[in-house]
């Protein structure tokens, strides 16, 4: 009589095909999957950077200071404008963009005077600008922001709030702006100030200790 197979059960051959044929598939599939990743984390930093140079096309285009808002508790950014043109000073940033003015309450001012700095105050007030060009945008969630520094912080921030400003006589700030996946998966963005042109990275780049130190 011939051998019958165990019903229900497989041969140790038959396992043997199965394992082999599921490490097969891991190799190719776990790979794929990296490079599916890694393809959206580059098509988010290719992103940012064309929401860069519309922002600074938007600030000469309509005679205002505007600045792109960066979220990095919520890997989030979207743009914002004032109502005219708005001078950064070194000091806003110890409130993390909030306008910092010199207190001229105890002055004593007549109404006109009055009125003219209430006009001032809401002209540099920012606020969120609808743009056909750049919008709010929300990372994926494998994707996040990492880190932003542009010139006018002290440091490079990797919590909270930064932003990156864009002025109508056509000019923004050198920046440098990571987007991760992980640690070791980062695309670094690189803004020109001069001309708004960005450069997108697949890796790291350190902010220039010389940049830091001005």
């Amino acid at each position: 009589m011939s051998a019958r197979r165990p019903e229900g059960g497989f041969t140790l051959l038959e396992l043997l095909i199965v394992s082999g044929l599921v490490i097969a598939i891991a190799l190719v599939v776990v790979p794929s999957a990296q490079s599916v990743l890694g393809i959206r984390a580059r098509e988010e930093a290719s992103k940012l950077a064309g929401a860069i140079r519309a922002m600074y096309s938007e600030a000469v285009l309509s005679g205002r200071t505007c600045r792109l808002v960066f979220d990095l508790e919520e890997s989030a950014y979207w743009p914002e404008c004032a109502q005219g043109r708005v001078r950064i000073g070194e000091k806003e940033e110890s409130l993390r963009g909030v306008r910092v003015e010199e207190d001229r309450r105890g002055f004593a001012r007549t109404d006109l005077q009055e009125l003219a700095m209430e006009e001032l105050e809401n002209k540099s007030a920012f606020s969120a600008v609808e743009s056909r060009m750049v919008k709010r945008r929300e990372l994926p969630d494998d994707v996040y922001l990492d880190a932003v520094w542009a010139k006018h912080q002290p440091e490079v921030y990797t919590g909270g709030t930064a932003f990156l400003y864009f002025f109508p006589h056509g000019e923004t700030e050198t920046a440098y702006i990571y987007l991760a996946r992980n640690e070791d998966d980062v695309f670094t963005v690189i803004v020109d100030p001069i001309t708004g042109r960005t450069q997108v990275l697949g890796e790291r780049i350190e902010v220039p200790r010389e940049e830091l130190a001005r």
